[in-house]
């Protein structure tokens, strides 16, 4: 068992007043802890607490650093254990939550256990999916029970789902108390990163966006864990080329990973062209179909680890997005990403079409417009006034023979008549897409920035002109 209290930081001691707004459900619960610190021998009080107590949580390397917050407000000592340790504990091999033994002057205990002892076991065995064996709602309440006999105990365990718990340990007596904390906004992931990075290693392209820069965060570095590898890697950055970093350097991180990793080559001119070809078509599929509010923040046909070329949106259309459920939106990312597919067609004709790099894209469209014919109540001719109620009956609990036959046929009509349209918007502005290719050829790596000046330069070319984004 590890005792957290004394390598509490400061910086955690001098926030610990103080919860973000995303924590905010659990200022009740500290209210209790302190009444339980102030009162160790009130069983009643303690009892009420909640001796066992889930914070489900989307981030939970992120939450289990607020704990020690929460017991330095409550007056508590904070201890964690390992798995192992946990399991001695449940069977009975140890006393090893005795607040006594590990603290002689009986301060009341906030310990952390970990949530994969107590996930629910496998159908067909007492263990559950990490090997462990899951304790009885009947041994958990006794071993609590015991252990709050000399000083007050409340454990927590931190996870996802509140449902992964076993289903008879979420009981009164044993985890009866249950927290939901919601995902992260992007202003709040922001701040987590100036937390993590001062703001004077920026230049203003980061620090006066703070929606597009936290959703680029929120996307591309969703937990604490990534987030910490991205502020190391633009530290690093900013120290070896002796610069601020830029909102580019953000998105490149994004695109390539915080690793540095050496640049994969391109087999051969002609390899480098047709990925030039397919990266363009997203790039303009996305500007066209948007009406110019989605000009890509980075393109490129520098190869990576898994890749010969990316596109990756912008993220400041991506953050108007948010929360946005409506159709066009969804019609727009099976366009986009059919755009790559629809510009090798255009340019180097059927035959050069590639084939596995164009898994990745297929398996997207594929998977966003199932949806749309299973359960959203889309259909092939929504956008026609008298079909709009053709498809609303949607899947319930699993798709059965009937509903696959239904739904496939709707899914590859959808897609052919997309990409259709994809095709005739990339052949009106042909000039506007090969400009982009241009461009790739020369400098292999472009940003919004340069679309915009290409669009800029093109606008009075195309059929149907684009507004160029705020």
């Amino acid at each position: 068992m590890e005792q957290h209290l004394e390598s509490i930081t400061e910086a955690q001691i001098s926030t610990a007043l103080t919860l973000k707004a995303r924590y905010a459900v659990l200022n009740n619960w500290v209210e209790d802890l302190k009444k339980v610190a102030q009162n160790p021998g009130d069983q009643k009080i303690s009892l009420l607490t909640g001796r066992a107590a889930m914070i489900e949580c989307p981030d939970v390397s992120a939450c289990r650093q607020v704990l020690p917050k929460i017991a330095q407000m409550a007056n508590m000592q904070y201890l964690t254990m390992t798995p192992d340790e946990t399991l001695s504990w449940l069977s009975g091999e140890q006393d090893g939550l005795d607040p006594m033994k590990s603290n002689p002057s009986g301060t009341p205990t906030l310990a952390c256990l970990p949530m994969e002892c107590f996930i629910k076991a496998d159908e067909k065995s007492d263990q559950n999916q990490f090997g462990w064996d899951v304790p009885s709602w009947l041994n958990l309440s006794k071993l609590l029970r015991a252990a709050n006999i000399d000083a007050p105990l409340i454990i927590v365990v931190i996870g996802k789902r509140f449902l992964d718990l076993s289903e008879e340990l979420r009981s009164a007596y044993g985890f009866d108390r249950h927290f939901a904390i919601p995902k992260a906004s992007p202003l709040e992931r922001y701040e987590d990163f100036l937390e993590e990075v001062d703001p004077e290693w920026f230049d203003k392209s980061i620090t006066e966006f703070p929606e597009k820069v936290g959703t680029l965060i929120t996307i591309a570095f969703p937990d604490k864990r990534r987030l910490g590898l991205l502020s190391m890697g633009v530290k690093r950055l900013s120290m070896r080329e002796d610069r601020v970093v830029s909102y580019k350097d953000l998105v490149t991180f994004s695109a390539r990973g915080t690793g540095d990793i050496a640049p994969w080559p391109h087999l051969n001119e002609k390899n480098l062209y047709r990925t030039a070809v397919h990266e363009a078509g997203h790039a303009l599929i996305a500007m066209l179909d948007s009406n110019g509010a989605n000009v890509p923040d980075y393109v490129s046909i520098s190869p990576g680890k898994g890749f010969l070329g990316v596109t990756i949106e912008s993220y400041g259309y991506l953050y108007q997005e948010l929360g946005c459920d409506a159709y066009k939106n969804g019609r727009h990312s099976v366009r986009v990403a059919l755009g790559g597919r629809a510009a090798e067609e255009l340019i180097l004709g059927v035959e050069q079409i590639g084939t596995s790099g164009l898994r990745s894209d297929l398996e997207e469209i594929s998977g966003n417009v199932r949806g749309f014919f299973a359960v959203h109540g889309i259909c092939v001719d929504i956008e026609e006034a008298q079909h709009t109620g053709v498809n609303l009956a949607a899947v319930i609990n699993g798709e059965s023979a009937s509903e696959a036959a239904h739904i496939e046929p709707l899914m590859r009509a959808y897609i052919e008549r997309q990409y259709r349209n994809t095709l005739d918007q990339m052949r009106a502005n042909q000039t506007l897409l090969d400009a982009i290719i241009k461009l790739l050829m020369k400098n292999r790596d472009i940003y919004q920035d340069d679309l915009l000046s290409i669009l800029a330069d093109h606008r009075s070319a195309l059929i149907n002109p684009v507004a160029l984004a705020a």
